[in-house]
Order: C-alpha cells, then structure tokens, then sequence
C-alpha cells in the first residue's frame, strides 16, 4: 500500500512541475515581457492600457504557477519525507515562503493595471506610480527567487540520498540549481545598477533534468524510496 501510494507522489510531482514550467515559461518569457519594457515606463503604460487582457493573463498565469508549485511541493515532501523528514519539511517551508512572497507580490501588477485605468491621474502622475510599482514588484520578484533557490538545497540532498548515480547526479544538479538562483537574487540586492548576472542561466537545468526523471521513471523512483524507507527501519 505504501508503494502505490508513493508512485502517485512522484508521479503527481512530475506533472505539478511540467505544469509549473508550462505557465512559468508562458508568464516570463511571453506576456509579461510583451507588456512591461525594462527601463521605458512610458513605454509599458502604453502597453497596459493597450493590451490590459495579455497583462491579466500574464499575472494569472504567475498565481497559476505558484499554486502548482504548492502542490509540487506537497508531492515531493509526501515522496521523501519518510527519508529524511527535517530535510523534507525544510524544503517544504522554503517552498511555501517563495510562494507566498511571489503570489502577494503580483498585487503590485495590479496596482499597475489600476493606476493606468483612473483617468483622474495625470502622465506623470502615473509614470512615477507605475514606475514605483513596477521597482517594488522586480524586488520582490527577487526575494521570491532567494527562496526558490534555497529550497533546493535540501531538495537535492534528499534525492542524492537515493543512493544511485542518476540520483547523486540529480542531487548535485540541483544544488548548483539553488546556489544559481539564491548568488543572482542577492547579486541584484547588493549591486542593483550592475547589469543583470545569469548565471541561473546555465545552472538551472537540475530542475529540468528532474522533472523528465519524475516523468519518466516514477516506477524506478517508487522503488528507490521505498527500498531506502525499508533500510532505515532495519538499521
């Protein structure tokens, strides 16, 4: 009963994430982008009071994405709490953290939406708003990435601790994954008119990597935990 259980925790994850990155990707690299222009105002509030629609979906699609990374992250705890539960529950807070601080933080979008729909403001009451506005969203935006990222530290470790070479591979992977994601977010903190550093850009394909693993051998995976849950009670 308990493996039956645990294959539809890794499989279940494996959905969640392809699911996450489906609306992540959607969010980040095509309507939001479409509408807010780095560093051109103007520019962005002739884009949201022409396309207002793309700009609500684009910030839809960003709860969208938390919510499922709320339940991705329940799967995973389900899936590798009973290896190491502190791990696992560490992971799961830090999770549920970068979520919080990403979901509240789209009120700031709709500010956006909102100042730009009141006629009563006049254009440069309005730039300066939607600028204070659009300044406070990009630095939560980054707060929300620290926690993204550290939670993939104790992520990683509990995958290493399978104990297979996919899996140690995975678990540094990933490590490289947090440690990618938290050094940008507090690169920007530290030197904000730097430009902006990338190197997630080349250490974020743990997460990649893991998605396709959960996907595609969730079996193997159920048999992994299951197999280190019954040394762990032996020893």
């Amino acid at each position: 009963m308990t493996n039956i259980k645990l294959q539809k925790n890794a499989l279940f994850a494996g959905l969640s994430y392809l699911i996450l990155a489906i609306t992540g990707l959607y969010a980040l690299m095509y309507a939001l982008p479409q509408i807010k222009i780095e560093g051109d105002i103007a520019k962005t509030i002739i884009n949201i009071n022409n396309n207002p629609f793309l700009f609500r979906i684009g910030i839809v699609s960003i709860l969208a994405m938390n919510i499922v990374s709320i339940l991705l992250v329940i799967y995973l705890y389900r899936l590798l709490s009973k290896i190491n539960k502190t791990m696992a529950l560490s992971m799961l807070i830090l999770m549920l953290f970068g979520a919080g601080v990403s979901v509240l933080n789209e009120v700031n979008h709709f500010a956006m939406l909102l100042i730009n729909s009141i006629d009563s403001f006049s254009i440069e009451e309005s730039l300066n708003l939607t600028n204070l506005f659009s300044t406070i969203h990009n630095h939560g935006t980054h707060i929300a990435v620290i926690f993204w990222g550290l939670w993939l530290f104790p992520l990683g470790a509990l995958i290493y601790k399978l104990d297979t070479r996919i899996s140690k591979f995975l678990g540094v992977m990933l490590l490289f994954a947090g440690a990618g994601y938290t050094l940008d977010s507090i690169f920007l903190f530290v030197y904000p008119n730097i430009l902006k550093p990338t190197l997630s850009d080349y250490t974020s394909y743990g997460e990649i990597l893991l998605m396709i693993w959960l996907l595609l051998k969730s079996n193997s995976i159920e048999k992994l935990v299951f197999a280190r849950i019954n040394i762990k009670a032996n020893n």
